[in-house]
């Protein structure tokens, strides 16, 4: 019972409209774009760090002599 009462009142919080007095200047927007910049940067980033590590598991590309000796490195550390 309770649980359906949550439910209901979560779902009608957000099918009430209400009108919002805020304002944004700006710098607001500038920051937001920054953001959005800074986190395709750092998805660029990760995603060239572990490419050869995601190609080798999906099968698309064998391990490298490399790929063993840091396997082997890891493991005895």
């Amino acid at each position: 019972m309770i649980k359906n009462l949550l439910i209901l009142n979560f779902i009608s919080l957000f099918l009430t409209v209400s009108s919002a007095h805020a304002y944004l200047d700006p710098g607001t927007g500038s920051i937001i774009l920054q953001g959005i910049i800074a986190a395709l940067a750092a998805g660029a980033v990760f995603i060239k760090i572990y490419w050869h590590k995601l190609l080798v598991l999906l099968g698309i590309r064998k391990k490298t002599d490399t790929d063993h000796k840091q396997d082997l490195n890891n493991k005895s550390s």
